[in-house]
């Protein structure tokens, strides 16, 4: 839940940077960039997961990476958790990536002043 909250909080920083530097379609370009993190995030939390699937191979489960690291943090790792966290982030990428279009369609309605 944690990392759907930070994705929608970087999605509306990222927009009001873009807008404050004057590029056109901010809101598109936001939710577009956080589409393309979420996707870098998950293949990294799915790498993180099936290594924690062979855990004879680490000596125990661990974070298999940094990125996966910053997202699941230090507490209650298992397998289950790892792969909620992995679940969790494949639906929010696809529901960036559906959004797209819609934000896109949204903002060429409306055009700029």
């Amino acid at each position: 839940m944690l990392f759907v909250v930070s994705a929608f909080v970087f999605v509306l920083v990222s927009i009001v940077l873009i807008k404050r530097g004057g590029i056109q379609n901010p809101f598109s370009k936001g939710v577009a960039l956080a589409a393309a993190l979420a996707m870098i995030s998950g293949v990294s939390l799915a790498q993180n997961y099936t290594h924690s699937l062979i855990p004879e191979a680490n000596d125990g489960i661990s974070i298999s990476n940094q990125v996966a690291y910053w997202i699941i943090g230090e507490d209650g790792w298992s397998q289950e958790s790892f792969k909620n966290t992995f679940e969790q982030s494949v639906y929010l990428t696809l529901l960036l990536i559906a959004a797209y279009p819609l934000v896109l369609l949204i903002e060429s309605k409306f055009p700029k002043k």
